[in-house]
């Protein structure tokens, strides 16, 4: 199932408001690559050549940077928190509407599960994907045009190990989307477990507590146990590959960086100014890494939510 294809027509109606959302986030990149490039004269013209003039601009300049990152930041947020919610504002009501037209188009577990705790992850991630995704994507290229802009050689170092990286979460991302959707599985016959039990509580017919009801609820909660865990080994394992990866990085620029700064084919404002456009896209990829997971449980979670509807939709047809 094409999940994200699925959302377009209850995001189409807000295409505007979107877009202008995405032009607040190009201006969150700009503002961020932006005061990464001030570094440069700030060091080089204010700390070494005591330039009074560059002084009187950085304390201009710094609250000025602050203050439009902190206006579009605002806009972003907003517009994004308001498409969230109204889109899934839209997606309850059509299943409760199915569910009111046709019952039986699945346990009650199942469908209270898909309901509530997959809607909840829909409506999360529909303002924290697209935020972080887009926002820090915009970020990382403006922050690797800085590093060209500075010196090409050296960005060609930091970008060394890129490929590699992006191939490792491509790999973990199909791991956390997997293991997403077999623990979500697994969920609704636990909630289906409990359901039944709480019935026959209330009807006074509550099993034995020695008979195989038990057994079975002890077996898939360790089931459930087990998904979540690789799913969350996938998700640990991530953030240190990336610092890992960092790591390497930063020690590379700091050698051969330190190097043309010592020999003079750099000066120590373009060095701190490239150190300082590479450690600020840190923020950024982890953001990336983390929206990842992110991504794969909404995914996971869609998919589950549109099956539901299908379900329904299908009954329709049928009758």
């Amino acid at each position: 199932m094409n999940v994200p294809a699925r959302f377009l027509p209850y995001l189409s109606p807000y295409w505007r408001r979107f877009a202008w959302a995405v032009t607040a986030m190009c201006g969150v990149a700009a503002f961020n690559g932006g005061a990464v490039l001030l570094l440069k004269p700030i060091v080089d013209r204010l700390l070494i050549a005591r330039d009074l003039r560059m002084l009187w601009l950085t304390v201009a300049a710094v609250p000025l940077l602050m203050a439009g990152k902190t206006a579009v930041s605002y806009v972003q947020n907003y517009l994004m928190s308001w498409i969230g919610q109204s889109v899934t504002q839209r997606i309850r009501e059509d299943l409760f509407q199915r569910l009111l037209e046709f019952p039986e188009a699945g346990r009650g577990a199942e469908i209270l599960s898909r309901v509530t705790n997959d809607l909840a992850i829909v409506q999360t991630e529909l303002v924290s994907v697209p935020l972080y995704l887009i926002r820090d994507s915009m970020t990382l290229v403006v922050l690797t045009g800085s590093l060209f802009y500075l010196d090409w050689r050296f960005a060609l170092i930091a970008l060394a190990g890129a490929p590699a990286t992006a191939v490792a979460f491509v790999v973990l991302g199909r791991k956390m989307r997997r293991y997403s959707l077999q623990s979500q599985a697994m969920m609704e016959r636990l909630t289906d477990r409990f359901e039944s039990g709480l019935r026959g509580l209330f009807a006074n017919q509550a099993p034995d507590p020695g008979s195989t009801v038990l057994g079975e609820f002890r077996a898939e909660n360790a089931v459930f146990f087990a998904l979540m865990m690789r799913y969350l080994r996938a998700t640990a394992l991530a953030a240190p590959l990336m610092e890992l990866c960092g790591s390497l990085a930063v020690a590379a620029l700091l050698y051969f960086g330190g190097t043309a700064v010592i020999t003079g084919r750099m000066t120590p404002g373009a060095f701190f100014a490239f150190l300082g456009a590479f450690l600020s896209a840190y923020a950024p990829i982890k953001n990336l890494a983390r929206t990842n997971s992110d991504l794969q449980r909404a995914l996971a979670s869609g998919e589950r939510i549109f099956e539901l509807l299908e379900r329904t939709r299908g009954q329709a047809e049928t009758t």
